[in-house]
């Protein structure tokens, strides 16, 4: 009786979210439906790739009451799924109490984690409806992205995580050094079963970077692996729809990632983003962006200062991109624009989790 209890509050909640859109797109309006929400900039790791250079900002927490105020404004405006993040979000002592009280609201909880802490802190999470783990390919290639070392601790939190039955994902960020892990990926998330993410470099390299970034050969290259291991049948999460977006990007992707709206309608094949529209990101600072790719570009107003109301509507009337080539955020607008094709890829992705099938 408890596994159908389950089966079904899991199902119920992945539904929410849909029909949340659904009522969106026919009342031609827009709510800050999903939010990602950065909960510390602190670290215990130093990827080469870190995209904000979170660990090195040096921002205090939000305290677990301004978090606290903030999901109560964000479900006032409509919210329906967060996901937590940091930094490392277990490097929090309130990681327990933020999750119940977001469950507590209703609301749909996952939580990105490098992975290092889980099997201390797995006691505190047990509340979550998803996870995400990052993991960047064998221990060679993992370590050279993710610090020498981490590659054994993160298998041991993907190993935990399988064995007390969450339902969780694999995040692996490609750069030159894991350029060619797609294949040990994809075979080991078939042995392991879970489903494996893939993410490119979400923003232009520093110049510390210039070591780990990828030609367009390259690029394509990986992407193409991607597809080719994903329609060899591999537990591979990405889309199809969103590797053909990045594949036939019509721009040199380290030149023109993103488009404005006058470029975008140039490009009927593009991928439309819905971030901005229907998810945004709050920062560990507080400030609220679009995505997080926009964190040193758009002009931010601060959640703290202003509210969650004020800030999300500044977004709406001022961000400008309208699509990018990078893989999660072109997944998530999928879902948030109703594709029928990502819902039908989507609907065997969590039947195949619900019943363990990889």
């Amino acid at each position: 009786m408890g596994s159908r209890k389950n089966f079904i509050s899991h199902i119920v909640s992945r539904l929410k979210l849909p029909y949340e859109v659904l009522k969106c797109k026919i009342t031609h309006t827009y709510k800050p439906l999903v939010v990602l929400l950065y909960v510390t900039d602190r670290c215990n790791l130093n990827c080469r790739y870190c995209g904000g250079n979170w660990s090195a900002r040096k921002i205090p927490d939000l305290t677990t009451d301004e978090i606290v105020k903030i999901i109560d404004e964000c479900k006032h405006l409509g919210t329906r799924h967060f996901t937590i993040h940091g930094g490392e979000i277990f490097l929090r002592d309130d990681t327990k109490y933020l999750v119940d009280y977001i469950k507590a609201k209703g609301l749909y909880v996952n939580l990105v984690t490098n992975g290092l802490l889980l099997p201390q802190k797995i006691d505190e999470i047990r509340n979550i409806d998803s996870l995400c783990i990052s993991l960047d390919g064998s221990e060679e290639a993992n370590d050279a992205n993710r610090g020498k070392g981490s590659y054994k601790k993160i298998i041991e939190a993907i190993k935990i995580a399988k064995r007390e039955d969450f339902k969780f994902n694999v995040q692996a960020t490609i750069t030159k050094y894991n350029k060619n892990e797609v294949g040990y990926l994809a075979k080991l998330a078939k042995e392991i079963g879970y489903y494996q993410q893939f993410s490119l470099l979400l923003k232009p390299l520093n110049p510390g970077q210039n070591d780990i970034g990828l030609t367009e050969d390259e690029t394509k290259e990986v992407l193409r692996d991607i597809i080719k291991y994903k329609k060899m049948g591999y537990p591979i999460f990405t889309s199809y729809r969103t590797l053909e977006n990045a594949l036939n990007w019509p721009f040199p992707y380290s030149i023109k990632p993103m488009l404005n709206r006058e470029e975008f309608l140039k490009k009927s094949h593009i991928i439309r983003c819905y971030y901005g529209k229907l998810k945004i990101v709050i920062d560990a600072d507080g400030c609220a962006y679009p995505c997080s790719s926009l964190n040193d570009k758009f002009k931010a107003l601060n959640v703290k200062e202003v509210g969650v109301k004020k800030a999300y509507e500044h977004i709406l009337k001022t961000n400008t991109c309208e699509a990018c080539y990078f893989l999660t955020q072109n997944d998530w607008s999928l879902l948030l624009g109703l594709s029928g094709r990502q819902y039908m890829e989507q609907m065997k992705i969590q039947l195949r989790q619900i019943f363990n099938r990889y």
